[in-house]
């Protein structure tokens, strides 16, 4: 439906409210009695959708219907003074302009929010959010009989990690900033770059072609220009770096609507690409399915439970009031049969997607409650994934599950993630109140990241919320950032709902997420996630 369709049948449902609210007031008895301010609604309406103007013909209208030609009294034929119809007429004006105003005002403010989000500060390009919105956008163009022509390159900085660790967050932040400026001016075709997260960047542009193969060669030929600026020499400082580049490509189809699905593909390609330890891939239909080296992948999950190859690390928590050290979130680690540490980012979402996660959850439930128990360890918070805030047999016995380790229900916390309040509310809801009746805590991670966060706090018996590291990294510089982190802990405090932070890094983001005032701060600048013996000589040494 076009904007001009939206707008006829936006006017049209106006002016029927109009005729049903001059329609109410005479019929129940004309402009003495109690119905005449019902015609505020379609002004108001009519300001909404369109504005002061809307605003000001909707003020008039409605003062007209219910002025001259309508009986102050019907029963008696009796009808208004002038002064009387006048005055009405200026007061639905002064209501009208005065909420075109407020509206005006909350447009602003909504516009200036988006932007802090859709601009990433350290570097000027945008973020995620800038290419779900420009994904939109093209899609909506694409649907409309226009034939695709675009692509969408995610590209991940691979030792971009060694370079914050050994030279800084400043450091780093530049050198991505470089990047990004050079592959830009490395493609000649239009192109737009993102940063996408801390080490990755997603680059949308045009491959305009009819023939796919063609439409390929072009997406690779971007992938070939971006691989060389990180081969090239970046001098930052006077410090010369080179940016090992691994990435994942999706050619849009004419028949893609979801911005999601897009990028997800893109992520596939670059998931598959670092797996196989190759630089590029691009997206394959064939990666979606249960492949071979997926079903092995699982197996070895499977396997290294059973060989005790995982073990939980811990990243303490800080209370502000006290600065004192109140407890750890467990993460869980997998060292396989050399020793080596297997990323969660490569083995997590697939053991999410499969039942195989339920066997992985109850292994950090038991080692949790085991170390709280044997170690006298500080309350610990554990991620619970969709499929197991969803699993009812494991919410209703949970409580037993831990009282068996000698074990008490408030020395754990339940991390839970919005995605499990979209896929169905109201499990959810019952699966938080089974859990906070059983004297457990329940947060809400990640928030503030996804659309509808804010709709849940309201419906849910939660005891907490965690803010997402992405509403701490720009803190310092800038003040809309300040301002939304700020907003989003006192509607949580007039909750009372306890607030922790993460991904605090610096001493001045500590600084300022106090004074704000968050509950609890967890992050780099206090500590990395620690295996169990190293985090209990943390915590004795701040004790």
């Amino acid at each position: 439906m076009s904007e001009f369709t939206r707008s006829i049948f936006k006017l049209l449902f106006i002016i029927t409210f109009f005729a049903f609210g001059t329609w109410l007031v005479y019929f129940t008895g004309g402009t003495g009695y109690a119905y005449p301010y019902v015609i505020l609604l379609p002004i108001l309406l009519s300001t909404a959708w369109f504005g002061l103007p809307g605003a000001t013909l909707g003020a008039v209208a409605g003062g007209l219907l219910i002025g001259p030609l309508m009986p102050l009294d019907v029963s008696t034929d009796t009808y208004q003074t002038i002064d009387n119809w006048l005055a009405r007429i200026a007061f639905f004006l002064l209501i009208g302009v005065f909420s075109a105003g407020i509206l005006q005002s909350l447009r602003l403010a909504n516009q200036r929010h988006l932007h802090a989000l859709e601009i990433d500060h350290k570097t000027g390009l945008g973020t995620q959010a800038a290419l779900n919105r420009d994904l939109k956008r093209l899609l909506r163009r694409t649907s409309q009989d226009n034939p695709p022509s675009s692509a969408i390159l995610l590209v991940r900085m691979q030792d971009l990690w060694e370079i914050l660790q050994s030279m800084g967050a400043d450091t780093a932040e530049q050198v991505v900033k470089d990047l990004a400026n050079q592959i830009t001016q490395n493609i000649e075709i239009p192109h737009q770059v993102y940063r996408f997260s801390k080490s990755e960047l997603a680059i949308l542009f045009s491959v305009e072609s009819q023939e796919e193969v063609d439409r390929q060669e072009k997406v690779g030929a971007v992938f070939d220009i971006a691989k060389r600026v990180g081969e090239e020499e970046t001098v930052v400082k006077g410090i010369p770096f080179r940016v090992q580049i691994v990435a994942g490509s999706y050619l849009i189809r004419d028949n893609d609507q979801n911005p999601e699905i897009v990028i997800n593909r893109a992520r596939t390609g670059l998931s598959v690409a670092i797996e196989n330890n190759v630089p590029y891939r691009r997206y394959d239909p064939m990666f979606d399915q249960k492949t071979a080296e997926r079903v092995q992948l699982i197996a070895r999950v499977r396997d290294g439970l059973v060989k005790q190859q995982f073990q939980l690390f811990y990243q303490p928590k800080i209370c502000m009031r006290t600065g004192r050290h109140v407890g750890s979130e467990a993460l869980l680690r997998w060292f396989d049969q050399d020793n080596k540490m297997v990323m969660p980012g490569l083995f997590m979402p697939k053991v999410e997607s499969t039942s195989l996660i339920d066997p992985v959850t109850r292994f950090v439930i038991a080692k949790a409650c085991e170390n709280i128990k044997s170690h006298n360890l500080m309350s610990v918070s554990i991620n619970f994934a969709i499929d197991n805030l969803m699993n009812s047999a494991l919410i209703e016995e949970l409580g037993r599950i831990v009282a068996s380790y000698g074990v008490s229900p408030e020395s754990l916390e339940i991390e839970i993630t919005e995605g499990a309040l979209i896929r169905d509310p109201e499990q959810a809801k019952t699966a938080v109140r089974t859990l906070r009746d059983q004297g457990f805590k329940v947060s809400l991670d990640d928030f503030g990241t996804g659309y509808s966060s804010f709709q849940y706090l309201t419906h849910l018996p939660l005891s907490g919320l965690k803010i997402d590291r992405a509403f701490v990294e720009n803190l310092e510089t800038s003040a809309d950032a300040r301002t939304i982190m700020e907003s989003m802990i006192s509607m949580a405090k007039a909750l009372k709902l306890e607030v922790t932070v993460e991904g605090i890094e610096t001493e001045e983001q500590r600084k300022i997420v106090t004074d704000l005032g968050a509950d609890l701060v967890q992050g780099f600048h206090y500590s990395r996630p620690l295996p169990l013996t190293v985090y209990q000589q943390w915590a004795k040494a701040r004790s």
